[in-house]
C-alpha cells in the first residue's frame, strides 16, 4: 500500500503545528518565521501506532497552549474555558479518527475505486462535516453558556481557522480521485 504513510501523514496535518503557527503569526504571538520542531517531524517521519498517538498528542497540548495565550483569558475565566475545551477537543478528536479511517480507505483503494466505494466515500466524508459543523456549535453554545459570548466566539474563530487549515493541508495532500 504505496499510501499508508500518506494517510499516516495526513492525519498528523490535520491537527498540524502549520495551523498553529499561522494562528499565532495573525496573533502576532511567535515569530512566523521559527519552524516548530513538530512540525519537522509530520514531515519527515511517518509515526505509526503509538508514534501516531504520542505526535497527536504533543500537537494537542501545543494547540491547548495556544488557544490559551490567544484567548487571554483571566485564570477564573481560563478555567471556565478549560472545562468546555477539554470536552470539545476530545470529541473532536474522536470525530479526526473517523475521517482518517475514510482517508485510510481512500487511499488503500484508490488503485482499484469503483463508482460505488467513490459514493461511499463521498457520503462518509459529508456526514463527517455535518458532525464536526454540530460539534462546534455545540463547542459555542456551551462556552457561551460558561464564559461569554465573545469568548466564545473568539474561541469558535481560532478553532474554525485550524480545522480550515487543516482541511487545505489535507486537501492539498491528497491524491485526485481517478476517473
Amino acid at each position: 500500500m504505496k499510501y499508508k504513510k500518506l494517510a499516516i501523514i495526513l492525519a498528523a496535518s490535520g491537527l498540524s503545528l502549520l495551523a498553529i503557527d499561522g494562528v499565532a503569526y495573525a496573533e502576532n504571538v511567535s515569530s512566523p518565521s521559527a519552524t516548530p520542531p513538530l512540525a519537522k517531524v509530520a514531515v519527515t517521519a511517518a509515526p505509526n501506532g503509538n508514534e501516531l498517538e504520542m505526535f497527536r498528542f504533543a500537537l494537542e497540548m501545543d494547540k491547548e497552549d495556544y488557544m490559551k495565550k490567544s484567548l487571554k483569558l483571566d485564570p477564573a475565566q481560563e478555567k471556565k474555558f478549560l472545562d468546555v475545551y477539554y470536552v470539545f477537543n476530545a470529541k473532536l478528536v474522536a470525530l479526526n479518527t473517523k475521517r482518517l479511517a475514510i482517508i485510510a480507505d481512500y487511499l488503500s483503494n484508490i488503485d482499484k475505486l469503483t463508482d460505488a466505494q467513490a459514493g461511499e466515500l463521498a457520503k462518509r466524508t459529508i456526514e463527517f462535516r455535518k458532525k464536526r459543523v454540530a460539534l462546534d456549535a455545540k463547542y459555542y453554545a456551551a462556552l457561551a453558556k460558561a464564559t461569554t459570548k465573545t469568548t466564545a466566539a473568539r474561541a469558535l474563530q481560532l478553532e474554525s481557522f485550524l480545522q480550515g487549515v487543516g482541511d487545505v493541508v489535507i486537501g492539498a495532500k491528497l491524491p485526485l480521485m481517478p476517473k
